[in-house]
This record gives C-alpha cells, sequence and structure tokens, in this order.
C-alpha cells in the first residue's frame, strides 16, 4: 500500500503477533495506523519459529512413538520423508504473508517494507529516505539468534536454515544447549540424521529443573543423539566433503551442516543511529512496567525486543494487548506475569511452570515436594515411554502449587494445566480431587499433587 501521509497516530515497527494484538486494538479505537517491517509480514513465530517448527516436531513425535512400541504391537516404525515434511511445512505458510499483508491493507492500514531506523523522538526514517512521524511509536522488533564469531562462522547456519533444509544432511552438529537446539536434535534424529550436539558447560536447558533437564538428557542419548557437555567450538573448517568443527578440547567433529542456536538477542538495529532518544542494553529496550521507554514516552516495546519478560509468544502477545490498552488509556495496565508456563518440544517434551525446588528454597518457603517417576503408570506403558518425570511443589500453608515441572509425553499440554491452577489458586486438594476425564494425561495430575 502506498501513501502519501507521513504522520500516524501510532507507528508500529515489526509485524509479528505482538504487532498483531497492538494494532488490532489500537483500530478499534479508530486509530491512523502504520505498521513498518524489513521482512515479510508476519514475525518470527509465525513464519520462521513456532508454528513451521511445530510441523517438524509433530513427525517427530509420531515416529518416536512408534518406535517405542516396536516388538510391543508395532511391526516396525516409520521413516521420515523429509521432502514430503518439507512441503507440508510450506502448504501452511505458502501465501501467509501476503495475506497478512492484504488484511492490514484492508483494514485502511499503512503498510511498509522496509528497513526503518528511529530518527528522532517521534521519528522514523525508511531506507528508501521517506521519514514518518506519530504521536506514539511501538517497538515490536522481536530478537535474532546470538551472532557467533569463532573462526569458520561463515560456514554456520542457523535456526531457519535448518527449517527450510531442502534435503536431510547426513550428520548435523549444534552448537548451543538451549531449547532450539535439543528441540532440532530430536528431529533430525527421528529423520535420520546422525546428531551432535555441543554445550560449552555441564548444564544444557539453563532455567529448568535439572532433575527434569537430566531425563531429557538420557531420553536423548537412547535416541542416538551424541550430547558433548563442557565442549564449545572453537573453529569450523571446511574440507573436500564436509565441515571439521574443532572443540575446545581438540576434539575433531566431522559434519555435512552446523547450526548455531547459542541462544536469541533482541533486534535493536532500529535503535542503531541512537537519536531517539531510548535507552537500550544487551537484554532490549529499557521500559517500566507499562512497556514505556523509561527515557523516552512516546515509544513503548514490547515482545522479545522489550526488556521485560520471558522471550516466549505469549508474553509478546499480551504485551501487544497491554500497551494498546496503555496508549488509548493512558499507562493504566501494568505488566503482571506471575504465572507464565513454558515447553522444549524434545522426545518425550520437558515443561515448567513456576519456581524451581531451588529457588523455593533459596526463599525459604515452607513446601512439599511431590515428584515421581511414571514410566510404570498405565498412561507410560500403553505408550512404552521409558523416560518420563514430574516434580510439584506445593505450599504447606495454603496448599497452592508453588511450580510444576513435567518430562513426559504430553507434558507441553498438561502444564497448562497446573498454570491455571497456580493462576486461580486452586489448592492441591481440589485439583486431587476433581473428576477428571479418564483415562487420559490430565487425569494424572491428581497423582501428581
Amino acid at each position: 500500500m502506498t501513501t502519501s501521509n507521513t504522520h500516524f497516530d501510532v507507528i508500529i515497527i515489526g509485524s509479528g503477533t505482538s504487532a498483531y494484538y497492538a494494532a488490532t486494538g489500537l483500530l478499534a479505537a479508530k486509530k491512523k495506523i502504520a505498521i513498518i517491517d524489513e521482512r515479510p509480514f508476519g514475525g518470527t513465530c509465525a513464519l520462521r519459529g513456532c508454528q513451521p517448527k511445530k510441523y517438524l516436531v509433530a513427525n517427530a513425535e509420531a515416529v518416536a512413538n512408534a518406535e517405542h512400541l516396536v516388538g510391543k504391537g508395532i511391526e516396525s516404525a516409520p521413516r521420515t520423508d523429509w521432502k514430503a515434511l518439507q512441503a507440508l511445512k510450506d502448504e501452511f505458510l505458502d501465501g501467509r504473508s501476503e495475506e497478512d499483508l492484504k488484511d492490514w491493507q484492508e483494514q485502511g492500514v499503512a503498510t511498509f517494507r522496509h528497513r526503518a531506523t528511529l530518527s528522532g523522538p517521534n521519528e522514523v526514517t525508511l531506507d528508501d529516505g521517506r521519514q514518518l512521524t506519530a504521536e506514539h511509536i511501538i517497538l515490536a522488533t522481536g530478537s535474532s539468534p546470538r551472532p557467533t564469531n569463532i573462526l569458520g562462522a561463515e560456514h554456520i547456519h542457523i535456526s531457519d536454515d535448518f527449517l527450510t533444509l531442502p534435503e536431510l544432511p547426513r550428520h548435523i552438529t549444534f552448537i548451543g544447549g538451549g531449547y532450539i537446539s535439543f528441540e532440532f536434535a530430536h528431529v533430525a534424529i527421528r529423520a535420520g540424521a546422525q546428531v551432535t550436539l555441543l554445550h560449552r558447560s555441564d548444564r544444557p536447558l539453563n532455567g529448568f529443573d535439572s532433575n527434569m533437564v537430566d531425563v531429557v538428557l538420557a531420553a536423548s542419548r537412547e535416541a542416538g543423539i551424541d550430547i558433548v557437555l563442557e565442549e564449545s567450538a572453537v573453529s569450523v573448517e571446511k574440507t573436500k566433503s564436509s565441515y571439521q568443527v574443532t572443540t575446545s578440547t581438540g576434539r575433531i567433529i566431522e559434519t555435512d551442516f552446523i547450526v548455531s542456536a547459542t541462544g536469541r538477542v533482541p533486534n535493536l538495529s532500529v535503535l542503531e543511529s541512537d537519536v531517539g532518544n531510548v535507552a537500550h542494553g544487551r537484554d532490549g529496550v529499557e521500559v517500566n512496567d507499562h512497556l514505556q521507554s523509561t527515557t523516552n514516552p512516546a515509544v513503548y516495546a514490547i515482545g522479545d525486543c522489550a526488556d521485560h519478560g520471558l522471550m516466549l509468544a505469549t508474553v509478546a502477545d499480551d504485551h501487544g494487548k497491554i500497551v494498546s490498552r496503555n496508549i488509548l488509556e493512558g499507562n493504566t495496565t501494568a505488566v503482571v506475569h506471575s504465572v507464565v508456563p513454558s515447553a522444549v518440544f524434545t522426545i518425550p517434551s520437558l515443561a515448567t511452570v513456576g519456581l524451581t525446588e531451588e529457588q523455593a528454597r533459596s526463599r525459604g518457603l515452607d513446601f512439599r515436594v511431590k515428584h515421581g517417576r511414571p514410566t510404570g503408570w498405565p498412561s507410560s506403558k500403553r505408550i512404552g515411554e521409558t523416560h518420563a518425570a514430574f516434580k510439584v511443589l506445593i505450599d504447606n500453608k495454603t496448599d497452592f502449587i508453588l511450580g510444576a515441572h513435567l518430562v513426559r509425553h504430553n507434558a507441553a499440554e498438561v502444564i497448562n494445566l497446573f498454570a491455571l491452577a497456580m493462576a486461580y489458586e486452586i489448592p492441591a486438594k481440589d485439583i486431587a480431587n476433581f473428576l477428571w476425564a479418564y483415562p487420559t494425561s490430565s487425569s494424572d495430575i491428581k497423582s501428581m499433587v
């Protein structure tokens, strides 16, 4: 959409889900909006992250579920058709960005496919030289893979590249022990590749309960993933037919494809001119509890680019809703995210909400811990699950859930029920006595509390 207008009520830089929710609220109030994005409209989660990733994960889960039952009712496990799987994922993505762009334009939003930088407190300059102004500017620029500067970095890929691989390499090496490496390692190993995962410390998946992580490590290694801890990649060299990764201990790993997944950092290229009076640091734009810049009241930041909350799509979505209300009503809504569940889509999946046992003890709380390995439960035995665990922290005074940590099939679904109980302060005894549909993954909750 071309427009001669240069002044708007609100300019939103970025077009992901946080931008969607911000714009939706503002459009309902008849605000004049511009959305700017240098990349295809739709954002990381829809186009390069959560949604396309789950297509690959679902396939891996189907293969793994069958593998677990070989000899127990299944004669042989299926094999992944990588090209067909990519075609299925691309079918979901095909035309999606164009549809988003058209939808915004039909709602009267001025759209710009350009790179933008803040050039003043209320001004944005596009890469074609045009300048736009607004009463408010919302930064919804998301995050980017953390760059790597090791020798031979030009041979290293990011998660976006793995998602679009036309053919599956024979051997894949993942650098980093976070959720992206683990999720894609499980996808690759179930699709038939050989997989090595390097992590610089002795504790991958930092932030998750250590006992649950141990179960994930055991399941990952049993699946065939070569997990190398306390080693980092120091160089990559191209050979005649593949690549050689040299680690900090001198180990040489022969591999065909290398993915660096050492975390994500806020995308703050919009502030590179540093003239908009927007304070920012390594963790993003400095904002108050209303997501307003601490130094420029005209600017708000939401989602991964804001230094406020976890880098999760659900958090970003809520940021968008909150900011639209604060712009319309004058900072009436503060961010309150005391209960935010999250999951890692390994096999089995890892899920968490609330405090870890270490955190609860450091706060001196009076609580009890319910934990166990449910591999002997019917819900695990009937699917051949040999790696599973749970840990639930319950306040002894209130009987409320303080934290829940799960590793098992459907953990990413069940954790939402624990989160709901925490958010609405449902006592553990009421969870145990509730008449759950049975036998289901969720009905196992009563045995966990």
